[in-house]
């Protein structure tokens, strides 16, 4: 029964890739700015007007993942972008107790761009983000010992592909 919904999860996931009309393909390495630690792997397509992104993002590495629609709105364009995301996203976490449910994060940070050639480029993305489980009702965010309980760091690498 587990692997008939898990067909059904990555079969709606590979259909919404494609009928997402995307700008870019974006790749990240590292705690994600859409996704937090549950998407140290990730990938993103990305519907970019203006200073606006909307996204669909897959993130995970084997026993931690999730799925899930944000938008990401840049206070100025340029090498260094600062900006603010908003994401809602479903997760699972498999350990002696497997635990799914669905969440939100929302990040403020700035993308770097050291690196830019014909249709792709590299990002260094540095921030702080928040996390918060809705069905749990609780803040799923991993604190610093001596810091706010509801913020951590969020910094990755991204490779940006332009589609167009």
């Amino acid at each position: 029964m587990t692997n008939k919904i898990k067909i059904i999860i990555l079969y709606f996931i590979f259909c919404s890739s494609f009928l997402f009309p995307s700008n870019s393909t974006e790749y990240s390495i590292g705690l994600n700015d859409k996704l937090g630690y549950l998407g140290p792997f990730g990938k993103s397509w990305i519907k970019e007007k203006d200073n606006k992104e909307s996204y669909i993002v897959v993130g995970g590495l084997g026993i931690i993942g999730g799925v899930g629609y944000g938008q990401k709105y840049y206070f100025s364009k340029g090498i260094f972008a600062p900006y603010f995301s908003l994401t809602g996203f479903g997760y699972y976490v498999l350990s002696m107790g497997a635990v799914g449910s669905i969440g939100a994060s929302s990040t403020l940070g700035l993308d770097a761009t050291p690196i830019k050639w014909k249709k792709k480029e590299i990002i260094l993305q540095f921030g702080i983000t928040s996390m918060y489980d809705f069905i749990r009702g609780q803040n799923i965010t991993i604190g610093a010992d001596n810091g706010p309980s509801f913020l951590m760091p969020s910094f990755n690498i991204k490779l940006n592909v332009k589609n167009d």
